[in-house]
């Protein structure tokens, strides 16, 4: 979940597949394990997965941490049929961690608007910040100590006028959001992270960027992070489990879990009801 570089998204991908730029493949017999539907981009799909590696012990009653604003969710119908839990966090800028709990939830939340999700693209966050952290003009007309109205000020001043060229009108907004990630801007950036899990490997297309995790060791060049970009994703309010209409489960480390799949209709049957349940093991029943 997490880069800012120029991106043009034009096609609906497959995220299995890898998507090559500008080749088209015949179908073949074994269908890729996540395939993007125009209705997912489109419109919300109020039906979100959200996985995170956590240490034991800790209690989960949130979307995210105590104190975090938003937290990010992908859309649960991109993961049907189920991967390996190896696999699977790759695609979400995430990595498998064999050695902490696994927690997965399902959200499909009763009251949409108490999640007021939306679609995780650059001009979507600064609207969601504005909506968050609500300021008037007249808090912006001078250089503020809070590193909150500093944020709030500077998603108030991004402008989105419709444009005819779509490479000048991505530019734009990208150069923008790039701007965060400078020196001078280095309080906003950490304020992005600490609230809103927004990391240097954000994209803001609305994709998270498969293997964006190693960026640090592993850079990846323009072409790169544009393939890799083909799971949507998208930011909700840090609300409770029960809010959120969420089934949760947590997972303890055991040989080989990451080679079992996490189906998101197991954590539907098996999680809590607003609460994580401990399950022994994917895909294992625990009635």
């Amino acid at each position: 979940m997490r880069v800012v570089l120029p991106l043009v998204y034009a096609a609906i991908a497959s995220l299995a597949s890898g998507c090559a730029g500008h080749s088209v493949r015949p179908a073949s017999l074994a269908q890729p394990p996540i395939v993007a539907s125009d209705a997912v981009r489109e419109s919300l799909p109020n039906d979100y997965l959200r996985v995170s590696f956590l240490p034991a012990g800790v209690q989960v009653a949130s979307l995210s941490r105590p104190g975090a604003i938003r937290a990010f969710a992908t859309a649960t119908p991109l993961y049907v049929p189920p991967m390996r839990l190896k696999d699977l966090p790759y695609y979400s800028g995430l990595v498998n961690n064999d050695a902490q709990v696994l927690v997965a939830m399902r959200c499909r939340p009763p009251q949409p608007e108490r999640v007021d999700a939306v679609l995780a693209t650059w001009p979507n966050v600064f609207l969601a910040i504005q909506r968050d952290v609500p300021v008037d003009a007249a808090a912006c007309t001078a250089q503020s100590p809070s590193t909150s109205t500093q944020v709030a000020c500077y998603a108030r001043a991004f402008s989105d006028p419709p444009a005819t060229i779509v490479p000048s009108a991505l530019a734009r907004v990208f150069s923008y959001a790039g701007a965060l990630y400078d020196a001078e801007h280095a309080p906003m950036a950490k304020w992005l992270q600490d609230n809103y899990g927004i990391f240097p490997a954000f994209a803001g297309s609305g994709y998270s960027v498969k293997d964006s995790y190693s960026l640090t060791t592993d850079p990846m060049s323009s072409q790169q992070i544009l393939v890799k970009s083909v799971s949507s994703e998208y930011i909700l309010k840090n609300v409770s489990l029960s809010e959120a209409g969420c089934r949760c489960i947590s997972v303890a480390p055991y040989p080989v879990r990451s080679e079992d799949r996490l189906d998101p209709d197991f954590i539907t049957k098996e999680g809590g009801d607003g609460a994580c349940t401990s399950v022994p093991r994917l895909g294992a029943n625990s009635h």
